[in-house]
């Protein structure tokens, strides 16, 4: 693990290069009086940084904002699932202030718009993700967020914030995060619901929810359910709230675009 000086207030220490400023978070932030809310690392380079179902994000080819963040929110645990949804908030809102439109493409994407389709990704390309984890013992929540800044992406439905006409210094904008997320976590949370849904392009699409367990759901995405879920409506009318799982746009038929 990279060694870290603990800040003792909330603050993000920066480091050259580390695995993963999650894994190396995780093991500090059991002190709460060393890590307080809204503390965090950010490292100028992450070799093995954890995405959804174990995959591996290395930075090594482009230039990123890879951070972790812990989060010790005045709310019950019970509304801890929607901290994902929030913090894309707070990603979405930041790129807003500097003219860039994104959205989020459930359960943890931050998307740009694009002009032709890709498979699983609709007219979306996925510019960085949130991945959260509940501390031990309930301490609080560490959020790792990752969005690609300049450089080649390794996969065809990625893109970076510079392909989009933005160039931005990677600790400006976690600030411009942190800010947002400090006025998110204390908002109503009844209109959590609204925010989101407003963010999320999964709304209305065609969706494919590839869950636990090898099982499949099939159908339109309706809305943002209870706990942050997404509702999908199946052919038949049936709808089923899902609380886990990856999320694919299926390609628009002409009848779908209208």
């Amino acid at each position: 693990m990279t060694q870290v000086q603990a800040p003792r207030c909330s603050a993000v220490v920066t480091v050259t290069e580390t695995g993963s400023t999650q894994d190396d978070l995780r093991a500090l932030a059991a002190d709460a009086a060393d890590w307080p809310h809204l503390s965090g690392l950010r490292a100028v380079r992450q070799r093995a940084g954890h995405g959804r179902g174990e995959r591996t994000w290395d930075t090594s080819e482009l230039t990123a904002l890879t951070a972790s963040l812990v989060l010790r929110p005045a709310l019950p645990a019970e509304r801890w699932s929607w901290i994902p949804l929030i913090v894309g908030c707070a990603v979405t809102d930041a790129l807003a202030d500097l003219g860039c439109t994104a959205g989020l493409k459930w359960p943890n994407d931050v998307v740009l718009p694009a002009e032709a389709e890709v498979e699983g990704w609709g007219r979306w390309r996925k510019a960085g993700g949130i991945l959260a984890e509940v501390l031990p013992g309930q301490a609080g929540v560490l959020v790792g967020i990752g969005l690609n800044l300049d450089g080649v992406p390794p996969v065809p439905w990625a893109t970076t914030l510079r392909e989009h006409g933005l160039g931005v210094e990677p600790d400006a904008l976690l600030e411009a995060i942190r800010d947002h997320l400090r006025e998110r976590l204390v908002s109503d949370p009844a209109r959590w619901r609204d925010a989101v849904e407003r963010r999320c392009v999964s709304i209305g699409a065609q969706v494919v929810a590839h869950l636990p367990g090898e099982v499949q759901v099939t159908g339109v995405a309706r809305e943002i359910g209870a706990g942050g879920g997404l509702v999908i409506e199946a052919p038949d009318g049936s709808r089923q709230l899902v609380m886990a799982g990856d999320v694919q746009h299926l390609r628009a038929t002409p009848s779908d675009e209208g």
